[in-house]
């Protein structure tokens, strides 16, 4: 039984070229994740483009533990149960138009529109964290933004942990900003032991300007579209997981807000 992947992300299939084997690490009802040269990427049957996933009608019945075998564009289990991304589309994040001069008008919009939700997000954080990582972005003090940073890795719920969820979204705004005082390469070690390997994955993905398509969707629509557009793909982004699209929301926008 072959099962065909429609849609494969850019990082999925240069990991899966650089490797024999790869090893399932676990599963949802709509995912299977795999290790593949210590970084994890997934099959999943939603429409939700990314970097690190594999797009199929179905997913396959892999447990937990399994190691899969690579053949050409090929995952093949020692029941011959297989996934293909031979015909599949390649998906890349689209490049981040420049920001608007008029984004403080349009993030302050969006802040109001969704001050609730920000509120939230606020308290289950904690003011304090959310302060310290803010303010060291309005004073510019780059120092003091990465050692408040590392306070919110692995904080709150999730399965990526909204504190993770949120400093991405920040991180990716940063860079979507051109703010490149505040870019570093984080390393792996550096955050070891705080979050999880998938949650480690994205938020490095997310300091490279890499996330989901619906983050980049909001982004566009933010710089270059209406404020109703903007609204209309904030609201996509926050359907997206239980809380990721929260934080990466209010993460972004709570950056772009302490940019103005």
């Amino acid at each position: 039984m072959v099962l065909p992947v429609k849609i494969i992300g850019f990082a999925a299939q240069d990991l899966l070229g650089a490797t024999e084997t790869v090893q399932v690490l676990g599963r949802t009802s709509q995912a299977v994740f795999l290790e593949a040269e210590g970084e994890v990427i997934w099959v999943s049957t939603a429409d939700l483009r990314h970097g690190r996933a594999l797009l199929s009608p179905s997913l396959p019945t892999w447990p937990e533990g399994l190691t899969l075998s690579v053949r050409g564009k090929m995952l093949v289990a020692s029941d011959h149960k297989a996934l293909q991304w031979e015909e599949a589309v390649v998906w890349s994040p689209p490049i981040t138009p420049q920001p608007p001069a008029d984004l403080e008008f349009r993030a302050r919009h969006l802040a109001r529109v969704f001050r609730p939700l920000l509120d939230q997000v606020h308290q289950t954080l904690g003011g304090t964290r959310l302060r310290r990582v803010l303010g060291a972005i309005r004073s510019g003090d780059a120092h003091a933004f990465f050692a408040a940073a590392l306070d919110l890795v692995g904080v709150g719920p999730g399965l990526t942990p909204l504190g993770d969820d949120f400093l991405g979204g920040v991180l990716f705004a940063l860079r979507a900003s051109k703010q490149y005082q505040f870019s570093r390469e984080w390393s792996k070690d550096e955050l070891a032991g705080r979050t999880s390997s998938l949650s480690l994955c994205l938020l490095l993905d997310l300091n490279r300007e890499h996330g989901p398509e619906p983050l980049h969707s909001f982004t566009t629509a933010l710089f270059l579209g209406t404020l109703e557009e903007a609204e209309d793909r904030a609201r996509r982004l926050l359907q997206l997981g239980n809380t990721t699209g929260s934080g990466l929301f209010c993460g972004a926008l709570c950056a772009w807000l302490a940019l103005c």
